[in-house]
């Protein structure tokens, strides 16, 4: 399978963003080896906003990339190396800039590598195929959106692959986790095992995050993440029972 190494080969890229992406990513995919038109796209909802702008693109993959990652410049040749006849997504596992999250990171990673978790899509650095998106009708989503996706891809007969840490950097802030776990019940992204398990491994692993980081901060702030998901997962599944 040829990759983006061949000269005849492009990529375009699609960068959602509520304004602006920034301008240290938009440098970077400007002068990434074989990237092609970049799209940007404000619309809202991401669900919508991803389905649309992927099927503007004129490659066979797309690049999907959020506003607030940095990529290595070789980031493009590594992830389409990978492709495969199978395969119908790549993303890749980020570093996180915020340090209670890359400290949880670092303690899961001991255990099981970040890449086999299968509720994480890592949608927010992708290669993917272009026509996975033609049929593609997702409901209005912010939140729960990478989810839906990776169901429709490998519904469509394709793999969802996620490649170890290749220097991708998230520098994004928490987002609400509250509505996190609303929309992961309400749309089946968690079932009741995966939320149980959730939560052990939580307990388990926040306080070692904690001890890495030297830091009370940590552990109150990770625990805060999950019982907000746990209460929004709660919630959900308490209003479908009336």
């Amino acid at each position: 399978m040829p990759t983006c190494s061949d000269a005849n080969i492009k990529v375009d890229f699609v960068i959602p963003t509520r304004e602006k992406p920034n301008d240290n990513l938009l440098r970077i995919v400007e002068h990434m080896p074989c990237a092609g038109q970049i799209i940007i796209t404000t619309e809202r909802p991401l669900s919508i906003a991803r389905k649309n702008a992927v099927l503007k693109a004129k490659t066979e993959w797309v690049a999907m990339v959020d506003d607030d990652m940095l990529l290595p410049e070789n980031w493009l040749m590594q992830v389409t190396s990978k492709i495969a006849s199978n395969i119908g997504a790549i993303g890749t596992v980020a570093v996180h800039k915020n340090k209670h999250v890359a400290a949880y990171d670092r303690v899961v990673g001991t255990v099981v590598k970040l890449n086999k978790i299968d509720t994480s899509p890592h949608i927010n650095n992708i290669v993917i195929r272009r026509k996975l998106l033609e049929d593609y009708n997702p409901p209005s989503l912010f939140f729960g959106e990478d989810q839906q996706l990776k169901k429709h891809v490998e519904r469509s007969g394709y793999r969802w692959n996620v490649l170890l840490f290749l220097g991708v950097t998230h520098l994004g802030s928490s987002k609400n986790y509250v509505k996190i776990g609303i929309a992961y019940r309400k749309y089946g992204h968690f079932t009741i095992f995966q939320l149980v398990r959730r939560m052990v491994a939580r307990f388990i692993f926040t306080p070692f995050a904690a001890l890495i980081n030297l830091s009370l901060t940590t552990f109150w702030y990770l625990s805060k993440l999950n019982i907000e998901f746990i209460a929004g997962w709660a919630k959900q599944y308490v209003d479908e029972k009336l």
